[in-house]
């Protein structure tokens, strides 16, 4: 049996036969425990640079997106319908065939205007799994009527 002080007081504990192999164990006065980054795996200070550009980035993306709706907040009802219709028909679309749009954009339009709107052009919004975004797609229907 190996003793350890435990505040103030010698105790006992089990050495499971190891004494007998010639090792010793050590007592709880007797050890350390350092925590260290593997050699190599330090957080370099590119590291630093690399999370504060990210940051800013990320800073700069919700200050521009914040403005476009700051600029629109100006406008009527109806022009903010004319610079979602333009926006829709001229929106990027993305790999999955999606017009991305961003409802913080138009700040007098909901949801149920959006879906009101887009249908009429021509267009049906995904409703699921958008992360708040509006995802509009071009109904099969409107595609035959323009070729």
């Amino acid at each position: 049996m190996s003793s350890a002080v435990l505040r103030g007081r010698t105790q006992s504990l089990p050495s499971f036969g190891l004494s007998a192999l010639g090792v010793r164990m050590a007592t709880f006065s007797e050890t350390a425990v350092v925590i260290a980054a593997p050699p190599g795996g330090e957080f370099q200070s590119w590291g630093w640079w690399v999370l504060g550009a990210t940051g800013l980035m990320l800073v700069l993306s919700l200050f521009f997106s914040f403005l476009d709706g700051w600029k629109l907040r100006k406008h009527s009802y109806e022009e903010q319908v004319e610079v979602f219709l333009k926006d829709l028909r001229s929106g990027a679309v993305t790999r999955r065939g999606h017009i991305d749009l961003d409802p913080l954009k138009y700040t007098k339009l909901t949801d149920k205007d959006a879906d009101r709107i887009g249908e009429e052009a021509g267009y049906y919004r995904q409703t699921f799994g958008t992360k708040g975004r509006w995802l509009f797609l071009r109904s099969a229907a409107s595609e035959d009527e323009n070729s």
